[in-house]
């Protein structure tokens, strides 16, 4: 027994010593689609020098070339800065995809291997090769305690920022210039129908046959389960699918397991299959955020239909920024009220939700493994990671929080580019995320109570 003990003891030292010796220290990132661009944003900042950037290609959730908010696969190389002393010496390596919030998190938990892009081709260009690996962890939308995959065992969760939402009009006109708003009980009866009569809102007799639908994600989507949590919804209780088929401008019932980028009768899946057609597991909706604004954004008279969507993808329905977002209950989520359907805002002034008055909101979480030594393929060791209490560490930096460590906000972290995003006048919309600093509300769980700090 005691030369077992000795050899299991000199084994484990033996795995600490070959993560130190590792030159290249990789971290892999997946989850929610709607925080993207704050990731992509933050790690950039991660580095001493400008990192070389490569993108996946579009099958593989990237772009033709180069960066833009829908890129869902990229990889980071060059040395890390000085902050994450964790890992100085080291060349760290942030390979991307964001598959989506529920999808992220069962991958992380369940240790199944995704094909990341690799520091590889043309430099700031597309890779040219893919490497797969676990994930390290995801951001989820919302809590993964609202989910089937609670952070447990090796796994753990911390919050990240808070994500607002809101409901948004399509472009269709006619009909939809009655609705105005957005009512609890309203989206409480239209999620498992996935319609609710035109009449809820003129109070007509004869609009009772007149339908206006309400778009849905599949059931991977950290924003639905925000959506149907605030309506005191569980996950996996019924939700009505109508897709708009963008050809032929009607709504239908889907019936086939099949994906097209803009919905087509009985197909019931709109955006992309994912790697391995991994997102035709997760039911009939539509994939990302930004699927649902391309559907509202089809001005035609029969599309009469209201979608729950981020303020990073809502920002583009209408015909200028923010110009179909509805008020909820007759509250509006910025302290610009009705003037953020004018574009008026440059920065967001997210107050009504940091007071308490807006409740569409959830915390982004951030789910990851503890010890990554026990995954198998990660060469990241456990204080080379961290977690957001840990000095120097990987996790350290990116998601450092002055609301638990004081100070100010770490170049590198998220928080620190939320925050700027507030004041970002040459952003048009300007933040559509907020840092947990700046809340003076709380809620116990996902579209629970809101409650006073």
């Amino acid at each position: 027994m005691k030369k077992t003990l000795l050899l299991t003891m000199a084994l484990g030292l033996a795995s600490v010593a070959s993560l130190s010796a590792q030159s290249t220290v990789d971290v892999y990132l997946t989850g929610s689609t709607a925080f993207r661009t704050y990731a992509y944003e933050s790690a950039k900042k991660l580095y001493a020098t400008a990192p070389t950037i490569y993108y996946g290609d579009a099958a593989s959730g990237g772009a033709a070339s180069g960066w833009s908010s829908s890129t869902a696969a990229w990889v980071m190389t060059g040395t890390p800065i000085a902050g994450i002393t964790n890992l100085a010496g080291k060349t760290l390596v942030v390979h991307a995809l964001f598959t989506g919030s529920i999808q992220g998190v069962q991958v992380v938990e369940s240790g199944t291997k995704l094909k990341f892009p690799a520091p590889s081709g043309t430099a700031n260009g597309l890779c040219n090769a893919y490497v797969t690996n676990t994930a390290t962890m995801a951001f989820d939308d919302c809590s993964a305690s609202v989910t089937p995959y609670p952070a447990t065992g090796n796994y753990t969760e911390e919050a990240v920022a808070v994500v607002p939402f809101f409901f948004a009009k399509s472009k269709a006109g006619g009909v939809m210039t009655n609705i105005n708003n957005v009512s609890w009980e309203q989206a409480r009866y239209g999620i498992p129908q996935g319609r609710i009569p035109l009449s809820a809102w003129t109070a007509k007799q004869s609009d009772t046959n007149t339908y206006i639908y309400l778009m849905q994600r599949t059931l991977d989507s950290g924003t639905r389960r925000a959506e149907t949590a605030c309506s005191y919804y569980t996950y996996g209780d019924t939700v009505g699918v109508y897709l708009f088929d963008a050809t032929n401008f009607f709504f239908y019932l889907p019936t086939t397991n099949s994906v097209y980028a803009y919905a087509t009768s009985p197909s019931g899946v709109v955006g992309t299959a994912g790697l391995g057609n991994v997102n035709l597991n997760w039911g009939y909706g539509f994939v990302a955020g930004g699927d649902i604004k391309n559907t509202l954004n089809i001005a035609n008279s029969n599309n009469t239909a209201i979608g729950y969507i981020s303020f990073s993808d809502g920002k583009g329905v209408g015909f200028s920024n923010y110009a179909n977002v509805l008020p909820f209950n007759g509250v509006w989520p910025t302290a610009e009220g009705i003037g953020i359907l004018n574009g008026q805002s440059l920065t967001n002034d997210f107050s009504p939700i940091t007071q308490g008055y807006y409740p569409l909101w959830s915390e982004l979480a951030l789910i990851h493994i503890i010890d990554p030594s026990l995954a198998g393929d990660q060469n990241i060791s456990q204080s080379q990671l961290g977690n957001n209490t840990t000095p120097g560490s990987f996790l350290g930096v990116f998601n450092y929080q002055t609301k638990i460590s004081g100070g100010s906000p770490l170049p590198g972290s998220i928080e620190n580019e939320v925050i700027a995003s507030q004041t970002s006048a040459s952003k048009a919309g300007g933040a559509t995320a907020i840092p947990l600093r700046d809340m003076k509300c709380s809620r116990q769980s996902v579209g629970g109570t809101i409650t006073p700090f």
